[in-house]
């Protein structure tokens, strides 16, 4: 919930009138339908799925900021895969 009052402290809210409750509701729906919309959210545990896929992206820029190795180019030529004829 503090993370959540902070990112509305820091929202410019263009819908509504700044109310803090309002505010929290926008942030809520922009985390709904706008971060990671591919995403699907469960009823049981809203955010669980969204909060852990970030999890795993901020992870791994933290591995390849430790190790260069670890870096991947998904639009590098080397990394498509190739359908030949035959």
């Amino acid at each position: 919930m503090q993370a959540i009052d902070y990112i509305a402290s820091k929202l410019k809210s263009q819908k509504n009138s700044g109310k803090p409750w309002q505010r929290i509701a926008e942030v809520k729906d922009i985390f709904t339908n706008v971060i990671l919309a591919h995403i699907p959210m469960s009823k049981n545990m809203p955010f669980f799925a969204k909060c852990r896929y970030m999890g795993l992206m901020i992870r791994r820029i933290i591995e390849a900021s430790h190790d260069p190795a670890k870096l991947d180019d998904k639009d590098y030529y080397g990394n498509k895969r190739l359908e030949l004829a035959g």
